[in-house]
């Protein structure tokens, strides 16, 4: 092998290794929701009980809440206010929307345990929650990794 081929093989597992190392450092419960042109919350986050936007709805322009516990639902966007109306938000929602100027960070944990797996909504996102489906219990603006 020619200096030139081993000075070749060296940077391909250097860059192999930099790039293992990368993904590592991604956590592996994290989802995405991308985010869109459409302001269709109006505030910082809303959650609704249901999927796809439906159901009752709590929502907040605070840039963290640390414990969704004691949050309830309230009427939601449909004509019929939607089900589980007094329902507590914490582990009990199923769709977020962005309606901000920065992403939020939805997590699984409150910050008393830690935050934990999260999903994210860029800002103008809206969509069904992956990671935190039914499973979640703080948000934030700021990454709490």
């Amino acid at each position: 092998m020619t200096a030139l081929h081993t000075r070749i093989a060296l940077f391909a597992a250097t860059a192999g290794l930099a790039a293992g190392g990368m993904m590592l450092a991604t956590p592996a419960s994290a989802g995405t929701i991308p985010g869109g042109d459409e302001d269709i919350c109006g505030v910082q986050l809303c959650l609704t009980f249901n999927s796809n936007g439906e159901g009752s709805e709590w929502y907040s322009d605070t840039p963290e809440v640390s414990d969704l516990g004691g949050a309830q639902f309230g009427q939601g966007p449909t004509t019929s206010g939607g089900n589980c109306i007094g329902c507590l938000v914490k582990n009990n929602a199923a769709w977020g929307a962005n309606g901000g100027y920065q992403s939020v960070y939805v997590y699984v944990n409150s910050a008393a345990y830690g935050w934990g797996a999260y999903d994210l909504i860029e800002p103008g996102g809206e969509g069904n929650l992956m990671t935190t489906y039914n499973n979640e219990a703080s948000y934030s603006i700021y990454y709490r990794g």
